[in-house]
Order: structure tokens, then C-alpha cells, then sequence
């Protein structure tokens, strides 16, 4: 089974993440798919807009820490995994057409840096949106430790990211992290009125605007020293407590080192 599946749907291209039996969670396949599938939409001249959603329960909840559970990376390969990301990301927020993030049920760690990176995040008022990571001993990336202050301020950012906590749909509006959260039954309907008024836009200016609103600045260093910093996490004690923790469906004990 792909882990993403894509359909044309008139001018806009929908990207699927496919691993519904581990509610979208995130592993190397699903980052190269999806990062394949954003070159894909951003090289094709017919498309204007892509819509990033999820098979089954959940948008995406995270990282597949089962999965880093099940096997010890060397550190070349956690670079690569990290990087992976990294580079989803970054694609989304550079690439010259608009990107919807349509989120239901979770968008956590990974899947929630992948919702905050998309120009428009349209997500069901009871979905749950969050960045677990200092709970669960590891770091954050996706652009996030920027983007995050700017979209909503540095206080609502320090909120989320230093204490972990989960927020909803509705709350994420009312913060000014969505653009929308209406009612699970209404999430692809606003979406497809969304994405009705971006086709009809000119795409060149689109594609500047979108480059001058994103980055004023340049985006290199940013993710490289996310990753650099994830990476180091990645190595100490706590984090491979935290993955334990994780799958043995317990509360972790960290020791900071």
C-alpha cells in the first residue's frame, strides 16, 4: 500500500497520507512520498493549490515511535529521517502555489508541524492539534520554533511548545492559527470553497506573495539548526526514555541527561 495516495481535483492536488491503521503517523516512506508528491504538484503548470489530508482517523499524529522503537538507527540514518522532514516542510512553505491543510481528528508533532507550515489550515473545530514533544523527551522541527511566534506570538508559541498541550480546532481559530474550523461534516466543503476562490487568483503574483509573506528572510539556516538540534536530542538518555515510555504505554522518567 502507498503510504500517499494523490488525486487531481480540477486545479487543485490532493496529497493523502495513507497509514491509516497507524492514524498517519509519520515514517521515511510517508516523507518521501509526500515530498515527491509536492514536486510533483509544484512542477505541473495546470496546478494552483495543494490540499494536504489524511486517510482515516487522524491527519497525521506524529512520529511513528513504535517504529523507532523497533530498531536502533545509526546516527547517519536518524539524520536522514530528520532531514526528511525538514525538507516536507520547507517544500510546503516555499513551494509557489497556496497549501491547505485539512486536518481532522489529530495533528500532533509531526503532523502538527506539517499543518503549521501549509498556508491555510482549515481543521475540524473538535480535532486535536498539538507539539507533545518536550513530554515525550524529543524536539520539534518543521520550522516551527519560527513560524509558530509569528503566526500566533511568542507567548500562545511558548504555551504550545514548552508545555505540550493539546489544543482544538476551535481553539486554534480563536488563537489565529486556522483559518477555518467548522464542523467535522463541513471540513471538505470549506475546504473546497477555499480552494474555489485560489484557482480563480492570478498564480504569478500568488507565488511572489506567498514568497514575500513567508519568508522575508532567508529559510537555509532555520531548518538546518532544527535539525542539528533534533539530532542532538536524539542521542541523549531522555529521548530513548521518552520513545520507551512511549510504547510501553507509561509516564516517562527523565533524568536530563
Amino acid at each position: 500500500m502507498d503510504e500517499v495516495v494523490t488525486k487531481q481535483e480540477g486545479h487543485a492536488f490532493r496529497i493523502v497520507f495513507n497509514r491509516p491503521e497507524r492514524m498517519n503517523a509519520v515514517n521515511e516512506a510517508l516523507y518521501q512520498q509526500t515530498f515527491d508528491a509536492l514536486n510533483c504538484a509544484d512542477n505541473d503548470p495546470n496546478v494552483r493549490c495543494v490540499i494536504l489530508s489524511g486517510n482515516g482517523r487522524a491527519f497525521c499524529a506524529g512520529a511513528d515511535l513504535k517504529a523507532h522503537k523497533s530498531g536502533e538507527r545509526t546516527r547517519d540514518e536518524r539524520e536522514a529521517y530528520i532531514m526528511l522532514g525538514q525538507r516536507v516542510c520547507e517544500r510546503i512553505q516555499i513551494m509557489k502555489m497556496p497549501v491547505i491543510a485539512e486536518v481532522h481528528g489529530y495533528a500532533l508533532g509531526g503532523g502538527a508541524e506539517i499543518a503549521t507550515s501549509a498556508d491555510f489550515l482549515v481543521i475540524s473545530e473538535d480535532a486535536q492539534l498539538g507539539f507533545p514533544e518536550v513530554a515525550i523527551g524529543t524536539y520539534v522541527g518543521g520550522g516551527v520554533t519560527l513560524r509558530l511566534p509569528w503566526l500566533i506570538g511568542l507567548r500562545k508559541a511558548a504555551g504550545l511548545l514548552l508545555l505540550g498541550d493539546r489544543i482544538t480546532g476551535a481553539k486554534c481559530l480563536e488563537i489565529g492559527l486556522a483559518t477555518a474550523a467548522p464542523p467535522a461534516q463541513h471540513l471538505k466543503e470549506h475546504t473546497a470553497a477555499l480552494v474555489e476562490r485560489i484557482v480563480r487568483n492570478a498564480p504569478l503574483p500568488m507565488a511572489r506573495l506567498k514568497a514575500a509573506i513567508n519568508f522575508p528572510h532567508s529559510p537555509d539556516n532555520l531548518f538546518r539548526s532544527e535539525a542539528e538540534d533534533l539530532l542532538a536530542i536524539m542521542e541523549t538518555r531522555d529521548w530513548a526514555e521518552g520513545v520507551a515510555a512511549f510504547a510501553e504505554r507509561r509516564s516517562p522518567r527523565f533524568e536530563g541527561r
